[in-house]
């Protein structure tokens, strides 16, 4: 731990006991307004190699297409997660558009070239549903931290797809709150305070954020993919989330954690091979 994070975290445990409200209130704002930061010399080249194009006035999309372009492409959408944006899921895309996929990747609201005031995992969610419905269904989606749970949470609500890749997720709302208010330092009741705020501002009651909170397991052939060591999302999260599906397989990496996983070779050769092939999952 870091003496900056450690002192920060001090502060947020001293103000939790003297005022509760006010740091719930703080740390919600903070939750729920992502940092955006400049893009990096390969994002750039991710830019020049795609077509930007507005999905909405306020949400941003890039497309890549294979060069050898087939006449119907099947069509992959990529899906990034909290404080990242559709430029940084490109590694992944050279071996998309290698296996003949034409890839779409979307910036959630206040996330690169997209814009807006908040985001949320709601907003998330009901973004990858938009897309669906300006741009039809997608045959597969490749999901990464947030971004991976709003498209469970979707799938609630009408997302459809042949193949799902779900890469180092949340299944429960709650439980990545409760997560980043014990990283924050917040004692119980100042937790309790701020998971009020959120599901405030969002609108909607944290157990509808919850992939679980279906009547029936989700049907979508799906690969979940998750580090023992990630430290920002608990693998636990996966561990749940699998067990939603019908279909589902968990794909267990070790010493990667939450963001190395994309550029993992063993997780790209299993993605790949995952969205070329009919899964041998149990039924």
């Amino acid at each position: 731990m870091n003496l900056a994070y450690a002192l920060f975290r001090l502060k947020n445990q001293i103000s939790s006991v003297i005022r509760p409200k006010n740091t719930a209130h703080k740390m919600a704002h903070m939750f729920l307004n992502p940092n955006q930061r400049p893009l990096k010399p390969w994002e750039q080249k991710a830019e020049q190699a795609g077509t930007r194009f507005q999905l909405t006035e306020h949400v941003s999309a890039i497309r890549w297409t294979p060069t050898t372009r087939q006449q119907l492409p099947k069509r992959i959408l990529l899906i990034h997660g909290w404080e990242s944006r559709a430029t940084q899921m490109y590694g992944l895309v050279p071996d998309l558009l290698a296996q003949g996929f034409e890839v779409t990747a979307l910036d959630m609201p206040r996330h690169g070239h997209s814009t807006g005031s908040q985001s949320n995992p709601y907003i998330f969610g009901q973004t990858i549903l938009m897309a669906q419905q300006k741009l039809g269904e997608f045959d597969g989606i490749v999901a990464h931290s947030m971004g991976a749970g709003a498209t469970a949470f979707s799938l609630q609500n009408g997302l459809n797809t042949q193949k799902l890749v779900l890469v180092s997720g949340p299944s429960s709302i709650n439980n990545i709150l409760n997560h980043f208010a014990g990283l924050m330092g917040l004692n119980e009741k100042t937790t309790q305070y701020f998971i009020q705020e959120i599901e405030k501002t969002v609108g909607i009651a944290k157990e509808h954020l919850d992939v679980l909170s279906g009547k029936k397991q989700i049907t979508t052939p799906t690969l979940v993919v998750h580090d023992e060591s990630d430290l920002e999302v608990p693998f636990s999260e996966s561990q749940r989330m699998v067990s939603a599906f019908s279909q589902g397989e968990l794909l267990v990496t070790k010493g990667l954690g939450h963001r190395q996983i994309l550029k993992s070779d063993i997780f790209k050769e299993k993605m790949l091979s995952f969205l070329a092939h009919a899964p041998q999952l149990k039924v």
